[in-house]
Parts: C-alpha cells; structure tokens; sequence
C-alpha cells in the first residue's frame, strides 16, 4: 500500500511538471534585426505556430524547458535554439536577408558643392526600424541619392538625413532634416543650403592599440553611433587594415542623439578562423582591442565521408563566455541550418531536417558568441533599442563532409 501511493505521488508531481503550462511571447527577426514574417516555429513536445506580419509571436506549451525550430522554407533555412527557458525570446533567423519583407525607398540629398580638399558623410538615421549605407561626397559634388529599407509592413518611416563634412585635420559642419520616407515615392528629395542652420562639431581623437600577435589579416573600424537611436544607426568614419600596432583616429567631439564611438576589430588566420569583435569609448580615450581564441573543431575529420545520424560534431571550448552556433550548409540544393547550443558537442541534424538540407555534400562551421551564459541570455530582448557593451563572435575554420559515398 505504501508503495503504491508513494508511485501515485510520483507520477501525480512528474504530471504536473510535464503538463503545466507555459505561455511564449517572443518574435523572430533577421541578422540586420528586421521583423520576419510567416515563418514556421516548432516546439518541444509537437506544438507549432507561424510569425506574424511583425515576426511576433505566441503559443502555449507543456514544458518549462524547451527546443524551437523555426524554418524559412521559402529559402531553404532554418536553426533551431536549444535548452530554453525564457518567456519571452527574440530569435535571430541567422543567413536570411531576404528583401521580400523590406520596403526599399529612395532619397535625393541634395546640398552646397563640397569645398575643395574636403569630404562629406551622408547617411539616413532613425529610431525605427531600417537599413540604410554611409553615402560619401567628394570635392565638388553636390548631389547624392540614399536607399533606406524598412519593413514591408509599414507605408513609412520617420528619421532625419545628417550631414557631416570635414577635411582631413577638422570636422567643420555638421546639419540635420527630418524627413519622412513614403512607400513608393520616386519624387522625394532634401535639400542641405545656405539657409540651413550648421554647427561645428569639434575635434576629438581616439587612440587605438591593436594586438601584437601574427594574423593572416587585422582590421578595425571606427564608427559614429547613436545610443537613442535603432541600432543599424551608425555611419563610418574610418577604416584601417594592416599590420600596425597602433594609430590616433579624427572624430568628432559632439554629435546629438547620445553619440558615442563604436570600435569594431576583424582578425583572421590561415585556416580560416578569427573573430570579430566591438565595444563602445568616448571622444578622446584609448581603448586596447581584445583578442579572442576561436572554438577550434575536433571531430569529425575533414571530407568525412557516410555522416550519419550517429555522427558526432565536437569542437574546443575557445576563450570567453558564450553560446556555440553550428552551421550546416549544403552545396546542392543551397540550404543552411544553425544550430544554437551551449554543448560542445551535437549529433548530426541532417537527416532530420531534410526540408533544407536535401543534398549529400556539406560544410560546417561553429560560430561561438561572446559574453553569454545560456542560450535565454544570448536571447533575452534588448533593454535599449541599441547595445550598451562589449560584444565578439569567433568563428572556426571550415570542414566538409558527406552523407553517401
């Protein structure tokens, strides 16, 4: 008797934990952090959903601890997050950049003839949502047309077109519009002249120390970003490759929008491994970049033939704290599967996603990102619309394989 109620107690707890309910509310978008619709999620336990027109989404599930699929059929691509635990996640569809959910606008600029011996900046900034490239002006042109993408679901968007000219020992003007960017509008232009109000930015440098250490190639990037604004707002304002040690860089003292510097730093090796990294300074600091140790992979070999289920992916730890995404790509038909993971080691996924991966010849890489715990931490949602601190993606060299001989 004593047996049997301590049995019922069991399975009465194993029950409740098993088929308690937990409500999701999360949304998926893309490597340049657009909203993607219309895709399929599939969770723990056979419970699935699709995205929104926002790349939102909700559903119930009977598990506190969960694996989600989410595929691009469209594109042949998908990833999956594993181990789970967060309510409310926001999942980056890694690979998919497709400008089927993207309104693509243009913008004339039009402004005063460039003095001689001096350049300008120009570029498209806004709090929502979109995309849009620095556009540089040289001596004597007066006239430059900006493309900005936003999400197909919207008509609009509201920013403002800066202009930030300067010679090669001073930044001398610097001036705003506010603009809005219809849907479709072929006719839209701005207008930089004699009437418009400029101020003078300043001058400030940035000192910047690189590693001592041999790579096939480094380089870094300092940009101009913006703390209140979307985090695609930044424009360059310098860029250095070779083997240097260090280097003073001009850039502006002031700027609105809570600017600050964003110093970004790519390094590779011969094999093909490296990393990427960025952190944010201020006006007149020097900032020393980290180096990074890539997750270098242990098994299986290289051009491993008869990859099956029972295949075993392993790689090293690599340096620092952080999630590992492993990359599967197949040459023909074109397809990629990420897996996001805190293990280092994964059983092949092929065969059990054969919706993307429908070849027989692969690569694979692992991608690891740095500073997380658990994979809820690398997808919890921003407390800013832009990033506060230090961020690194290093990445492995190439291996291939085969599923058939």
């Amino acid at each position: 008797m004593k047996i049997t109620k301590a049995i019922l107690i069991i399975f009465i707890l194993a029950s409740c934990s098993i088929y308690a309910k937990t409500d999701i509310s999360g949304r998926v978008l893309d490597e340049r952090y657009f909203p993607v619709p219309n895709l399929s999620l599939f969770f723990t336990g056979g419970a699935s959903t699709k995205t929104d027109n926002d790349g939102n989404f909700k559903i119930s599930i009977n598990y506190s601890t969960y694996d989600v699929y989410i595929f691009d059929y469209a594109n042949s691509n998908g990833v999956v997050y594993r181990n789970l635990t967060t309510t409310t996640p926001e999942l980056t569809l890694f690979g998919n950049t497709s400008s089927k959910y993207v309104n693509t606008d243009i913008m004339k600029v039009n402004f005063l003839p460039v003095p001689n011996g001096r350049t300008a900046t120009i570029k498209f900034l806004s709090d929502k949502v979109f995309n849009s490239k620095d556009v540089s002006a040289s001596s004597g042109e007066k006239t430059k047309l900006i493309t900005v993408d936003y999400p197909s679901t919207k008509d609009f968007i509201n920013g403002r077109i800066i202009y930030l000219e300067k010679t090669p020992t001073s930044f001398e003007k610097f001036a705003e519009k506010t603009v809005t960017i219809m849907k479709d509008n072929v006719t839209q232009s701005v207008a930089f002249d004699s009437s418009t109000n400029y101020s003078k930015p300043g001058d400030s440098y940035l000192t910047v120390y690189l590693p001592g250490q041999d790579y096939e190639k480094k380089s870094f990037e300092v940009s101009a970003d913006f703390l209140s604004l979307h985090r695609n707002a930044q424009f360059q304002m310098n860029y250095t490759e070779g083997d240097i040690i260090s280097t003073k860089i001009l850039i502006p003292q002031t700027l609105p929008y809570g600017y600050r510097i964003k110093i970004s730093a790519s390094f590779s090796n011969k094999g093909g491994s490296g990393f990427d990294n960025y952190t944010y300074s201020n006006p007149g600091a020097s900032y020393n970049i980290n180096t990074e140790t890539p997750p270098a992979l242990d098994s299986p070999q290289d051009k491993l033939y008869g990859v099956n289920d029972n295949t075993v992916f392993s790689y090293e730890y690599g340096s620092g704290s952080g999630i590992y995404v492993v990359h599967f790509h197949c040459f023909d038909p074109v397809g990629d599967f990420y897996v996001v993971t805190t293990e280092r080691q994964i059983s092949s996924p092929v065969n059990s996603v054969k919706d993307v991966l429908k070849g027989i010849e692969f690569s694979w890489t692992v991608t690891k990102m740095l500073t997380y715990t658990s994979t809820d931490t690398f997808v919890r949602p921003k407390d800013f619309s832009n990033d506060i601190g230090y961020t690194a993606k290093t990445y492995s060299e190439m291996r291939t394989f085969r599923t058939k001989f």
